[in-house]
């Protein structure tokens, strides 16, 4: 049944990337990937959320996606956001059939003038259409609004909050003024910090294509071993730093083939595959990180 985790562990939350071949989902792949990620320390999955390319899929294929991820692994999140209101509801009714641990929203975005009052009904519509618990999923970068913790509070019915955010004080707003709510930091560069300071988890890209060495900064982090945390850490930034000039959400695809050894498919447009010469030179900077992994 669908309700909140009581778990002392932090969870390890993965944002599943969506393979596709010749334009269409590869939901096999799609099984496998979940599948060995959870073997390799990942509790939860988030599907359909930005890795995921959750904003360029149909209701219809968001819907495929909750199918095969439910049928591996346990614990499922699914991301419901669209600027219909009325898609939005039908995606929350539509995973309550798969006791989904939750579901989520980012705010509705492209539009810059909605106000926190307009921001505020739309959480607590999706909140009276659905029995499973909603998550905020909070992405400035992205969405251009930041629904802060004042807000959430406010809004009443959030029972957790996804922050993509690189400034750890704002997710800890979260948790300072709800502890009653799960509270994630989505930076892949913040695993550690967000751990450390008794968050309830991250959610993360690296969970994809390093989710050995998230589970390890987890492990590190509970023994008290610091400077074992902050270097597995400081591994992955560098992952980051050579991948992100790429582009990132294609980077993805090709580092699970990297570190995980298999081809997963490749994103679909508007996010193009990488060229050649990108993935060679991606290649070769994550052989000198793996020689330190």
């Amino acid at each position: 049944m669908a309700g909140q985790p009581s778990r002392s562990r932090m969870d390890i939350i993965a944002p599943v990337i969506t393979p596709f071949r010749g334009g269409r989902i590869d939901l096999e792949a799609y099984a496998d990937h979940i599948k060995n990620i959870v073997r390799k320390g990942v509790d939860v999955v988030f599907v359909a959320g930005t890795t995921g390319l959750g904003p360029a899929l149909t209701a219809e294929e968001k819907k495929a996606l909750l199918e095969a991820a439910s049928s591996a692994a346990k614990r499922v999140i699914f991301h419901v956001a669209s600027l219909r209101l009325e898609e939005a509801v039908e995606l929350a009714k539509y995973a309550e059939r798969f006791g989904v641990e939750a579901v989520a929203s980012v705010p509705p975005y492209y539009f810059p003038r909605i106000s926190e009052r307009q921001i505020a009904r739309y959480f607590r519509d999706l909140c009276a259409a659905t029995s499973a618990p909603l998550y905020l999923y909070n992405y400035p970068a992205a969405t251009g609004k930041d629904v802060g913790a004042p807000l959430v509070k406010e809004i009443g019915c959030i029972r957790g909050v996804k922050d993509t955010n690189e400034e750890i004080a704002h997710t800890l707003a979260y948790k300072r003024l709800m502890p009653e709510i799960r509270v994630y930091n989505g930076a892949d560069s913040l695993i550690f910090a967000s751990m450390a300071v008794g968050l309830d988890g991250v959610v993360v890209s690296a969970a994809n294509y390093l989710p050995e060495a998230v589970s390890a900064i987890r492990e590190a982090v509970a023994a008290g071993d610091v400077d074992k945390a902050r270097r597995l850490q400081f591994l992955i930034n560098e992952v980051l730093d050579a991948s992100r000039p790429l582009g990132y959400f294609a980077a993805v695809y090709e580092l699970v083939k990297l570190f995980q050894g298999y081809d997963v498919g490749e994103p679909r447009p508007p996010i193009y595959p990488l060229e050649a010469a990108e993935r060679t030179k991606l290649a070769a900077a994550v052989e000198k990180i793996k020689e330190r992994i």
